[in-house]
């Protein structure tokens, strides 16, 4: 399966092809006293990653699963309201890869950034409620016959992923570090952790749980 085709395919049923403006980042204002939901709800914002991951199968708590197919991360905060009035204990966002794969398709023509990323988190912290800001996993981009994407920077998810622990840094927010707990010893994707150029397996799966089941127990205490 050739990534250019899965991920634009999946964009144009998704959004109908068009492309979307960058939301502009939103402040996270202190919380008042009080405001924090009391909640041992996890809620998780993402696209196909998340929305393939069978939660119930790792956590034992209450979970709500709010995973869309193909979502960039312009679409995740679009419908991020539905996550605040959710009342969650903590909110975990994985997005950025389709942001990442449609603008190098020249699906959308706006450059991927963590814009919107950061107004999820600020939403999520101005309503009390734990954010976890998470990695884009490795994505094996360049594969033979799809010019579009050997065009695509070597370094495009890494130096997302830098900018993201930027933002979980200035702001006080836990970060998972999915990417280099699925990376084979030669610094490139583990295969034997996807079921294809994107999608982690269970095995890939249970490597993301073991890294994020900390965080959460760290956040819903």
């Amino acid at each position: 399966m050739k990534i250019l085709i899965t991920l634009t395919a999946l964009c144009l049923a998704a959004c109908g092809g068009g492309s979307a403006q960058t939301a502009a980042p939103t402040a996270a204002p202190t919380p008042p006293v009080g405001s924090r939901p009391i909640s041992n709800v996890a809620a998780f914002m993402g696209d196909s990653i998340t929305h393939r991951w069978d939660l119930t199968q790792y956590d034992p708590g209450p979970t709500l699963n709010f995973g869309v197919d193909a979502n960039t991360t312009v679409q995740m905060l679009q419908r991020f309201g539905d996550v605040i009035a959710s009342a969650p204990g903590v909110v975990v966002i994985l997005g950025g890869i389709n942001d990442i794969s449609q603008y190098a398709a020249g699906v959308i023509s706006t450059p991927q950034d963590i814009e919107s990323i950061k107004s999820m988190a600020a939403m999520a912290h101005a309503a009390g409620i734990r954010v976890i800001l998470c990695s884009v996993l490795p994505t094996n981009f360049h594969s033979p016959g799809e010019p579009l994407l050997d065009a695509l920077p070597a370094t495009a998810v890494e130096d997302f992923n830098q900018q993201i622990i930027a933002l979980a840094q200035a702001n006080g927010y836990l970060y998972a570090d999915y990417y280099d707990e699925m990376l084979a010893t030669d610094g490139t994707q583990n295969t034997a952790l996807f079921m294809d150029e994107v999608h982690p397996n269970p095995a890939g799966y249970a490597v993301m749980w073991k890294v994020l089941a900390p965080l959460l127990a760290e956040d819903l205490n």
